[in-house]
């Protein structure tokens, strides 16, 4: 079920960033091709990760490896005794129905802009034309998965963030989509679970100790 769900989360993941991915090996892998981190490996499977760890501790590029799992204290001992360093131990798998979802309107003296291209971007901007917060939401089929949620540090606690997601859904269901998916920081898990959204499971994420 979790496999699945991976699955989808991370076709909306690659459209929402314009990556591309394969399966090699019977291992899911995203082309990332950024200095820091050349390919990133998502588990769909943590019964596997121990293998799945060693393959990317050998990767002669600096490469990184997501794991959704149930048992996160078992996953973070298996991949650091591959030599994996990791680097987000505690980070949430989350969904949620976009039917019903909050929208609020934003606070006196912002605004809220939307656009398609295609991947859905919304964005916050004070009277001034400043950016305030924004994010991102990418339709595949039924699912949207959001990405980069952000708000500005001297605009934080006013909202906002419920304000972008609210703009991001309104507009993915418009596209057709039915369910939300995202992964979330540690940060982020409290205005998610505020909005509705509900854990699938966590998430342990690491990096080979190749430098760029």
């Amino acid at each position: 079920m979790i496999g699945e769900l991976v699955e989808r989360w991370h076709r909306g993941w690659i459209a929402a960033e314009g990556l591309t991915s394969e399966w090699r090996d019977g291992q899911l892998v995203v082309h990332v091709n950024r200095p820091h981190r050349v390919h990133e490996w998502i588990a769909t499977d943590d019964e596997k990760v121990d293998a799945l760890a060693a393959t990317v501790a050998a990767a002669p590029e600096p490469s990184w490896l997501s794991v959704p799992t149930q048992s996160p204290q078992e996953v973070v001992a298996e991949i650091e005794a591959a030599g994996l360093v990791v680097a987000r131990p505690d980070e949430t798998f989350m969904r949620r129905p976009l039917e019903g979802h909050p929208a609020p309107h934003p606070p006196e003296g912002y605004a809220v802009e939307v656009t398609r291209n295609p991947v859905i971007e919304v964005r916050v901007l004070t009277a001034d034309g400043d950016l305030a917060a924004s994010g991102l939401m990418a339709v595949v089929g039924e699912d949207a998965v959001a990405h980069r949620i952000e708000t500005a540090e001297a605009h934080r606690r006013r909202g906002l963030g419920s304000v972008v997601m609210g703009a991001l859904v309104r507009a993915a269901v418009e596209d057709g989509a039915r369910t939300g998916l995202l992964f979330s920081s540690t940060t982020g898990v409290h205005l998610y679970r505020s909005l509705g959204w509900e854990r699938i499971s966590d998430l342990v994420v690491a990096h080979n100790r190749v430098s760029a």
